[in-house]
Formats: C-alpha cells, sequence, structure tokens
C-alpha cells in the first residue's frame, strides 16, 4: 500500500525500536549493580549437647569493711559519627522522543458503506433478538396460561368430584332414607291389612257362628212352632160345612210355664165358626211344649201360627 513507501513512518519505527532498546539496556545494568551477596552462616553441629560442670560452692569470705565510694569517672568524649556510604550516580533515564500523531485515515465509500451495513446487521440481529426474546416470554406466558389453566381445570375437576361425591352420599342416604319411610308404611299397611284381615276373619267367623246359632235357634223356633201347632191342631174340631182350605193367623203370646198368656186372631180365615174353634184348641192345649234354652224362648214368645182345616 502507499503507507509502506512513506519515509516519515520508517524513522519513527526505528527511533521507537532503539528507545525500547536503550531502556532495556539500562534496566539489566541497574538490577546487576544493586544485587550483593548474602553473608555467609556458620552452623555447628554436636551429636550430643556437651557436658556441664556442676557449680561449685561460693566461698564464704569475711565481711569487709565499708569504704567510702570512689569519686565518679570523668565522661569520656563521644566518639565522631562514622561516614554515611555514598550512593553511586544513578544514570539518568532516557525520555523517548514522543511519536508524532498519525493523521485520521480518510473514510472511503466501500467502508461507509460496510460499515452501514454492519451497523444495519447489528440492528437487524438485535431486533431478531428482542423478537425472540418478546416470543420466548409470550410463549413462557403462554405456558405459564397453559399451566395456569390445566391447575384451574384440575381443581375444578377435582371440586366436582367431591360435590358429586357429596351429592351421591346424600342421594344415597336419602334413598335408604326413603326405603326405611317406606319399608315402616309398607309394614304398618301390611299390618293394618292383616289386623283388618284378622278382624274380617275374626267378624266373619262370628258371622258363621252367629248364623249357624241363629241357624240352630231357628230350627229349634220351628221345631217347637211346628209341635205348638200340632198340638193345637189335634185339639181342633171341625165345624161342618167349611168349604175350601181357609187360612186363619192368631198371634198367641206365650209364658214361660208353656201356658197362654193372651190369643189374638189377626187374620180371619172367613170362616168364623172354623176360627172360634182355632181358637178354642188354643185354650185346650195349654201348657204348649216349649224349649228349655230360655234365648229361644224369649225369640218365640210372640208366636204367628196359621192353621188351614185341610193341612
Amino acid at each position: 500500500m502507499a503507507t509502506a513507501a512513506r519515509p516519515d513512518y520508517v524513522v519513527s519505527g526505528i527511533l521507537a525500536a532503539g528507545v525500547h532498546l536503550v531502556l532495556l539496556v539500562f534496566l539489566i545494568v541497574g538490577v546487576s549493580w544493586n544485587r550483593k551477596p548474602p553473608p555467609p552462616v556458620a552452623v555447628e553441629l554436636w551429636r550430643d549437647a556437651p557436658p556441664v560442670a556442676p557449680p561449685k560452692p561460693a566461698a564464704v569470705s569475711p565481711p569487709k569493711p565499708v569504704e567510702p565510694p570512689p569519686p565518679p569517672p570523668e565522661p569520656k568524649p563521644a566518639p565522631p559519627p562514622e561516614p554515611k556510604p555514598v550512593p553511586p550516580p544513578q544514570p539518568k533515564p532516557v525520555v523517548p522522543p514522543k511519536p508524532e500523531p498519525k493523521p485520521a485515515p480518510v473514510p472511503k465509500a466501500a467502508d461507509i458503506a460496510l460499515q452501514e451495513k454492519r451497523e444495519k446487521e447489528k440492528k437487524q440481529r438485535e431486533e431478531k433478538a428482542a423478537e425472540a426474546a418478546k416470543q420466548k416470554e409470550e410463549e413462557r406466558k403462554r405456558l405459564e396460561e397453559q399451566k395456569q389453566r390445566a391447575e384451574d381445570q384440575k381443581r375444578a375437576e377435582e371440586q366436582r368430584k367431591r360435590e358429586d361425591e357429596a351429592r351421591r352420599k346424600e342421594e344415597e342416604a336419602q334413598r335408604k332414607e326413603t326405603e326405611k319411610r317406606n319399608r315402616e308404611v309398607l309394614e304398618r299397611q301390611m299390618k293394618a291389612a292383616e289386623e283388618q284381615r284378622q278382624a274380617k276373619e275374626a267378624a266373619e267367623a262370628e258371622r258363621r257362628a252367629a248364623a249357624q246359632a241363629a241357624a240352630r235357634a231357628q230350627k229349634q223356633i220351628d221345631e217347637y212352632t211346628a209341635r205348638i201347632r200340632d198340638a193345637i191342631r189335634d185339639k181342633v174340631t171341625l165345624p161342618p160345612g167349611i168349604d175350601g182350605n181357609p187360612q186363619a193367623e192368631f198371634e198367641v203370646k206365650l209364658l214361660k210355664n208353656g201356658t197362654v198368656a193372651a190369643v189374638r186372631l189377626t187374620r180371619p180365615s172367613g170362616a168364623p165358626a172354623y176360627d172360634r174353634a182355632v181358637e178354642r184348641a188354643i185354650e185346650l192345649a195349654q201348657p204348649l211344649p216349649i224349649p228349655d234354652d230360655m234365648e229361644i224362648f224369649q225369640q218365640m214368645r210372640d208366636l204367628k201360627l196359621l192353621f188351614r182345616p185341610r193341612d
């Protein structure tokens, strides 16, 4: 290039290299001149410790008479101070000349375009990095929201399960309570129906027993009524000149001993002579046959008797 052919750059480089070389030599000489070898050190080695003689007892001397103290000695003059070593002269450091400032290179159009291109690419990279960071932050937020929604859904599902379980237990308890009430109602109904059936059967049994007793009583009444009618008919003397078979009805009131308390013609036969003959036969047939059972007698003490001459 054109910069390598200029002589001022070559001279500056040579001067700088010479200054650095002089400074390096000065540093080496200064360090070597100030270096002193350390003093030697003597060491004695002993295999065993030397024997130590026991101290001798000091001889006791008689006390000396006290003498007056001698006069103080005269003070000696102070020794002169030793001269300090004069340090060797230090060489002055060589100050290298300041290099001349290089002229700023003139930017070229291609360099400007390259710099603009690099700045544009850098800006694009920064924008892409910011967009990627934004997308990454949005993705992180989206994942957090998705995770939060999943957790909320899970909690809601667990809450729903707990509510369903509580509702199921409540419905089960209500169902059991309803079944219990229904069983109790059914048992009461069955018990009432059984009581009604038993009462009906008892009433039916009583009715049948009463009917049977009534039938037996009516049979006895019919038997004694027939015997009373036969006893009276045997005493009837038929008058002459009765045409046909007329019927006369009498009401007879009986006493316990079979005697007749009263006789009344309730329906005449149309033949007065026959009616009087029957009434006279009732009087003659006393005492009439009556049952020993007073209950039956009470039912037949007022009798309605029918009489026909041709029977």
